[in-house]
């Protein structure tokens, strides 16, 4: 992920964010230089440098009102592991600080970064210097990944709009100003040469009221005492009429409405558990607003920039019940839709298997002007070796600051038109080209909907991912055909196909099961069925979902039914490979391979071992050129039959692929042992399936091979008559229904098929951004296990650059790891 950076001049600066007043002007003492002790500060370590600083600031009573201060430090999770060890402190309101000890991370209104003197370690500078061996990139970098860091956990802890931030090297500072769209910086200065400036910044900081200084007005902090506060213990204490989640048949006693799921109080009860702060948080309803109570969201994005969400299980003040919130930064130009406008057309229009929309809407006028400010640059310009010596008035300049983490190769700092991009280790994890502008203008949103799910990652058994993703794949269908409604989903991945336990009855309405069924959320990317003009590029959505087709397109193009197929295709082989019993030797190396480690002349994004098998060979294999991947279930039926479709649709679309594998190689013993994952028999579903949903459709006999080898095919390139056949069975959902609704309920499927969670290993797992599962909500899309965001067991890693990302996107395109965290 790229942060871009825009350098204004500190008197800019202070005109901007940091307005004055008489009153204000005439209250600041008169000091000449309360810095003059720390001359010498470029010898001195941070520690020794950051006491020193903060006793100025208090003892000459800089900041009036407020204290500095070191505090307690950050949670103890991995959400803080990347900030490190360097010297912390902040600006505290004098009624947070407690008469003995620190006060505590989470009521800090501006933090302090502090930096000992290291010639080249200034992430935000341009000067050339010597680094042949990457010694002062490195360096750069990790400052860099620690203040991005702090801006991000605050940002996202806190309700922000904004915040401010010091950074202190030596003898020098740097006021910062971050957005979700980048930050704003002053160039640096010698605050011991020039002490008026920095006195002149935190007399006037300390006059900003709450609103002023960044902290959301729309969220209220709930703390111990208030009346919300005890509502939200109480809340979350365990009630035994809770719901069990689990698949079994109910009792008619369990079936009375409302009932709470033993799961979403869990959540709950976690979410408030620990040391993050407690808010209400105002969400639009019409004319009016309601209130909801959340502690730490259960899933968040990772990324200081960006979209920035944040899904909670919140509790609704005017009912008492759960709902899932969901608290973002949407793209504000026309090509993104708002979600709920979106949730609520599929509602009235009677669309089965989405979320329920409570309410929804902008969040006041907050928007990003990281944008606006890097727009008034004229002539762009770089910082002059002058102004960096410590002029406060130094002209405009823009600078793109690239971070990417887990990056498997480091490219060198490159500088090019004055404009300078780092190729940071903290966010994503594949170089990336440094951006010439900031992310466009995004608004502050949030969302309420009924429905707290649970990640599809969490499924069970193979049946079960297959009626999950079923139930997902009616609700596309019915949002594309009904007339009032018209829509194509726009990206279709695992983090957006979720699983809603749900009470099913038999078509004679006996026999009540629970059964997990699926939810299909995250429309705001969705796009009107034939609309030309609503163009879809491979930089929206999840790229190792997205259709090759999409992936190959240079220019954009409207997105159609079969790449949406085909996404259900790819979600499926995901899920299977890294959770089910199969032959696969090494499922780690296998999804890395199929999902990431490919590219070609010409394309847009790698795509992966993906484009070899549905655009040439048409068959899953255990490696190159080896057996076939098998399951052994219908699970091998399901991938083969979509797969000869999408094998048969790429052949019509190149007319030229790769001759078919002539014949299929002998079935390969499975590899992996079962005797951990006992098998039992699964809750039949012949009564409980989609037939009479499907019945109305008209009924065609579907040949469905018994194995994920297909049969030979022409050894011509030309597409045949049957390949013609296979491929039309995508322009519509019809087929691809009808098959998994045919061998969900075949009497093969066992339980017992899951690798057992405790040895599931897999480097390449969604998050999902972000970035811990995600038992994540209707409409959330992803927190972070891998460090992460994305969450979320370790994440194929990104691939995109940025300048792709920021040219027309409204969600970047994200690997997993932004889709599965939490």
């Amino acid at each position: 992920m790229a942060i871009s950076a825009v350098q204004i001049s500190s008197t800019q600066f202070r005109d901007a964010f940091l307005p004055g007043s008489a009153n204000v002007d005439a209250s600041r003492p008169d000091v000449s230089n309360p810095f003059a002790a720390l001359q010498l500060a470029n010898q001195i370590k941070e520690r020794q440098l950051s006491k020193r600083f903060m006793a100025i600031v208090n003892d000459h009573n800089l900041v009036q009102g407020l204290t500095c201060s070191s505090y307690q430090q950050q949670p103890t999770s991995i959400e803080y592991d990347k900030i490190g060890h360097h010297t912390t402190a902040a600006l505290f309101r004098n009624t947070s600080i407690p008469k003995a000890g620190q006060p505590v991370w989470a009521d800090q209104l501006l933090p302090i970064q502090f930096k000992a003197k290291d010639p080249g370690v200034d992430p935000f500078s341009d000067i050339e210097r010597n680094d042949e061996y990457g010694f002062l990139d490195f360096s750069r970098k990790q400052l860099l990944d620690e203040i991005s860091a702090t801006a991000e956990l605050l940002l996202a802890a806190q309700q922000r709009v904004f915040l401010f931030m010091f950074l202190v090297i030596g003898r020098r500072f740097r006021l910062l100003r971050w957005d979700r769209a980048g930050v704003i910086v002053t160039p640096p200065i010698d605050y011991v040469k020039q002490p008026s400036v920095l006195c002149d910044l935190l007399w006037r900081i300390s006059h900003l009221n709450d609103a002023g200084i960044g902290l959301d007005p729309s969220a209220t902090r709930v703390l111990p005492g208030d009346v919300d506060f005890l509502r939200m213990d109480l809340a979350a204490q365990k009630n035994p009429k809770d719901m069990s989640h689990m698949e079994r048949e109910v009792s008619a006693s369990e079936e009375e409405e409302p009932f709470v799921f033993d799961y979403v109080r869990s959540l709950f009860r976690l979410s408030i558990s620990n040391d993050w702060p407690r808010y209400k948080l105002e969400v639009a309803d019409g004319t009016a607003s309601r209130g909801y109570l959340v502690g730490k969201p259960t899933f968040r994005a990772p990324g200081v920039t960006g979209r920035g969400t944040r899904g909670y299980v919140a509790f609704d003040c005017k009912t008492g019940r759960f709902v899932w919130l969901k608290d973002a930064w949407r793209a504000s130009y026309m090509i993104s839709r708002r979600e709920g406008d979106v949730l609520e057309k599929l509602n009235s229009a009677g669309i089965e298997h989405v979320p329920t929309l409570v309410c929804h809407g902008d969040v006041e006028d907050q928007v990003t002007i990281t944008a606006d400010w890097w727009e008034r640059r004229c002539p762009i310009s770089t910082v002059s070796s002058s102004s960096s010596a410590g002029s406060s008035e130094s002209s405009s300049s823009t600078l793109s600051v690239s971070a990417s983490p887990r990056s498997r190769k480091r490219k060198r700092m490159q500088a090019t038109s004055g404009e300078r991009s780092l190729q940071n280790s903290a966010y994503s994890s594949s170089s990336t080209v440094g951006s010439d502008q900031p992310l466009p203008e995004h608004k502050h949103y949030r969302l309420a909907v009924e429905e707290v799910c649970l990640p599809l990652k969490n499924f069970e058994y193979g049946r079960q991912l297959v009626f999950v993703v079923l139930h997902c794949l009616l609700a596309h269908h019915q949002a594309a055909t009904n007339p009032a409604t018209r829509l194509l989903h726009g990206d279709i991945s695992g983090g957006n196909i979720l699983i809603y336990p749900r009470i099913k009855r038999t078509y004679d309405g006996d026999s009540p099961m629970m059964l997990w069924t699926g939810l299909l959320t995250d429309w705001e990317l969705s796009k009107s069925v034939g609309d030309d003009e609503a163009l879809c590029t491979a930089s929206q959505g999840t790229y190792q979902f997205m259709s090759v087709n999409r992936l190959l397109q240079v220019e954009p193009k409207a997105i159609k039914i079969s790449d949406e197929l085909e996404s259900f295709f790819h979600v499926l082989v995901y899920y299977s490979v890294r959770s089910l019993h199969s032959n696969c030797p090494d499922v780690s190396f296998w999804i890395d391979e199929y999902f990431n480690t490919y590219a070609a002349l010409g394309r847009m994004y790698p795509c992966g071992q993906k484009s070899s098998t549905v655009e040439s060979t048409g068959r899953l294999q255990t490696g190159a050129g080896e057996g076939p991947l098998l399951f052994e279930s219908p699970m091998d039926s399901i991938l083969a039959t979509m797969l000869q479709c999408l094998r048969a649709h790429y052949k019509i679309i190149q007319d030229e692929g790769r001759k078919l594998m002539s014949a299929a190689p002998a079935r390969s013993h499975m590899r992996r042992t079962r005797s951990s994952s006992p098998i039992f028999d699964l809750i039949p579903l012949d009564k409980y399936d989609l037939k009479a949903i499907l019945e109305e459709e008209e009924e065609e006999e579907y040949t469905i091979p018994k194995t994920n080898y297909l049969p030979a095919s022409s050894c011509s390139d030309a597409p045949t008559a049957r390949d013609r056949d296979l491929a039309s069975k995508i322009t519509t959902h019809d087929y691809f229904l009808n098959v998994l609704n045919s061998l969900v309920c075949h009497p093969d499927w066992r339980g017992g098929d899951r690798i057992p969670k405790s040895s599931q290993c897999c480097k390449s797992s969604p998050n999902v951004k972000a970035d811990a599962s995600k038992l994540a909500s209707a409409s959330s899309r992803t927190d972070r296990e891998t460090s992460n965001k994305r969450r979320r067991t370790s994440g194929p890693e990104r691939n995109v650059s940025l300048r792709a990302r920021l040219r027309t996107s409204t969600r970047h395109a994200q690997s997993f790891p932004v889709r599965e965290t939490w």
